[in-house]
């Protein structure tokens, strides 16, 4: 399965943090959670952006795991502030062969039947 995990740090960011963010992209790297060669041909981008009197980091990753559970796991490793001013969100990303049925149109029925239905 694939996953996107999305992280948004919206307090000052130092050095500190960024060499951190390096380092956990390195370390899912070598454990063959996130390619760096295929996040970033999907435009995977890790910035430090002003935001007022800090600075912001922000971006993201595609987990290749077998479980939102593992992918989770992962995240809980990410060294993002604990003080509450970082977000990750964590998305299933949907394949082609993930959709395997069209939805069916629903039943027709007659307009006062429709404006009843309230």
């Amino acid at each position: 399965m694939r996953f996107m995990v999305l992280l948004k740090v919206e307090a000052a960011v130092g050095p500190d943090l960024a060499r951190a963010i390096e380092a956990y992209d390195a370390e899912l790297a070598r454990a063959g959670v996130a390619d760096p060669r295929r996040c970033a041909a999907r435009g995977k981008r890790v910035a430090a952006e002003p935001a007022g009197d800090g600075r912001i980091l922000a971006g993201f990753w595609v987990f290749d795991l077998e479980s939102r559970d593992e992918a989770a796991a992962w995240v809980r490793r990410c060294p993002a502030p604990a003080d509450g001013s970082a977000k990750i969100e964590i998305r299933l990303l949907l394949e082609p062969g993930d959709l395997t049925e069209r939805p069916k149109p629903a039943a027709r029925r007659r307009v006062w039947e429709r404006a009843m239905a309230f």
